[in-house]
């Protein structure tokens, strides 16, 4: 029986232990959660910033000439295919005109041989 007494001895002791430790764990998570937050904060500034450049950002409409298919192709950034083709530069232009002035947007144009033209 005596053994049995002296355990119950040290979980006691033990039990005061943790409940001593519990308050100073609670400290540090209070002072930790202002830091949070305002890292949060941050974060939903830079979010915010980002979506007003990404607006701020005109998108641009490209009239290229291929010289495989003997044509001039309109495209616009970041697309995978080609929005027009047409068989003379002054019908593409007038198509990216009419585009770039419905979608509020820029064009670029270029030489047959690939250099930049105008904007």
């Amino acid at each position: 029986m005596c053994f049995f007494k002296r355990k119950k001895k040290e979980d006691k002791k033990a039990k005061e232990e943790k409940v001593e430790e519990k308050p100073a764990v609670k400290e540090t998570e209070t002072k930790e959660e202002p830091k949070k937050a305002e890292a949060k904060e941050t974060k939903v500034e830079e979010k915010e910033e980002v979506a007003k450049e990404e607006k701020a950002r005109k998108s641009v409409y490209r009239v290229i000439y291929n010289k495989e298919t003997k044509v001039w192709n309109i495209k616009k950034d970041g697309a995978k295919r080609i929005i027009d083709s047409r068989a003379t530069k002054e019908e593409a232009l007038k198509r990216v005109k009419e585009l770039s002035d419905s979608q509020d947007a820029n064009f670029v144009v270029y030489k047959k041989d690939g250099k930049f033209q105008k904007k």
